[in-house]
């Protein structure tokens, strides 16, 4: 016998991402309400027949009817699976606030907000094990004490599973201690008796302990690196598959993927043309290109050929490829070598130029940096072409 589940949190629908070019934004908004679908085929492929959403489905209290109405549309298409919806510290639970509007509107049957903490029998079928659900709903963006600590108290049937389901800062993790929004004590599934503890708002998956998880976020929504990755690579969006067997053991836990988009950030060093070459042949070689949204910092100095190759393959040809590129060149800069300055002496005057171009390209600390940068590379680029 066992109870399996989906645990996913922090969807966020409606999110903007001003920080991205409006055509790639809309995509991004999208594919945040498209989570729902994904998350339901992630449920069906393990056969959990409910999804735990941890908190902060909405971004906020001030959404549209219509992406109110789309995303109940989703979830009631999704009808072989129950839907189990926290209000978290974005979309809290206010009057005439989104959950008193989702109310109104009716809310699909497979769909259960938990407006109360209080313990809630959760369906069962099958073989599954009886299990009571404790959640621990936000009235408030920030609300004093810990929101789980009444689960220590919960009266439910002897045998059965407890649950539980909340949003916040487990203590001492993410924030200083005591600055953590809506703090959770990192050992409430111990003290509370609870088989599971279904954490949302951290946008990474986390293990705090055998029993207490974060799940990141189903669908990326930042340049963020997770607390199990090398560093380098923001992977897609997951959710967590539950598997609570009859006993004293720790669940079964493993992440699910669910995200269209891969985010990833690197920082190469390059310090010439072939280092730039090789980046780019090793980015190509990635899974999904297409659907890849990378943060590139390259690092390092390399001379006019390797900005101009920089320019002409990541630029123009890699940035065609993916996605989106958010391209930082602050870190890299300019290093002529002297055949280069000495191809651009067309005139005396105009070698005065190059070398003064060259020493304010050189500086990062000059606010005009950039600027010397570019000016040289185009003297460099059309003594190039003159000499055909």
């Amino acid at each position: 016998m066992a109870l399996r589940l989906l645990h996913t949190a922090d969807l966020q629908i409606g999110r903007r991402f001003d920080f991205a070019p409006s055509d790639r934004a809309a995509l991004f908004a999208e594919a945040r309400l498209e989570a729902i679908d994904r998350l339901a085929h992630a449920a069906r492929a393990i056969g959990a027949p409910r999804i735990l959403v941890a908190g902060d489905l909405f971004e906020s209290e001030h959404l549209s009817s219509l992406t109110l109405d789309r995303t109940l549309a989703a979830m009631r298409q999704n009808e072989d699976l129950v839907w189990h919806l926290l209000p978290g510290n974005h979309d809290p639970d206010r009057p005439a606030g989104v959950w008193d509007r989702l109310a109104r509107a009716g809310l699909p049957k497979n769909v259960v907000v938990h407006r109360e903490a209080s313990p809630v029998a959760l369906e069962t079928s099958g073989d599954e094990l009886p299990a009571w659900l404790l959640p621990a709903p936000l009235a408030h963006k920030r609300q004093p004490g810990d929101p789980t600590a009444w689960m220590d108290d919960a009266a439910t049937p002897e045998g059965a599973l407890r649950i539980g389901l909340a949003h916040g800062s487990v203590s001492a993790f993410g924030a200083e201690e005591g600055t953590a929004t809506n703090p959770i004590a990192p050992d409430r599934a111990e003290r509370a008796g609870l088989a599971y503890l279904a954490l949302g708002d951290w946008h990474g998956r986390k293990r705090i302990g055998p029993r207490t998880w974060y799940p990141g976020t189903p669908e990326p929504d930042r340049f963020r690196v997770d607390g199990e990755s090398d560093g380098t690579l923001c992977v897609g969006g997951v959710a967590l598959a539950v598997t609570i067997s009859a006993g004293a053991d720790p669940p079964a836990v493993q992440p699910v993927a669910t995200g269209r988009f891969l985010w990833r950030r690197a920082a190469p060093h390059f310090i010439d043309s072939a280092d730039v070459d090789r980046f780019v042949d090793a980015a190509s070689a990635w899974p999904r290109l297409e659907d890849t949204v990378l943060r590139l910092a390259p690092q390092g100095a390399v001379p006019l050929r390797g900005w101009e190759r920089m320019q002409e393959a990541i630029e123009r040809d890699l940035a065609a490829r993916l996605r989106w590129l958010d391209l930082d060149r602050s870190a890299l800069s300019l290093r002529p070598e002297d055949v280069e300055l000495a191809a651009i002496d067309l005139e005396g005057v105009v070698r005065i130029a190059a070398d003064r171009l060259a020493a304010r390209a050189r500086d990062p600390a000059d606010p005009k940096a950039e600027t010397a940068r570019r000016a040289l590379l185009e003297l460099w680029l059309m003594r190039e072409l003159a000499k055909g």
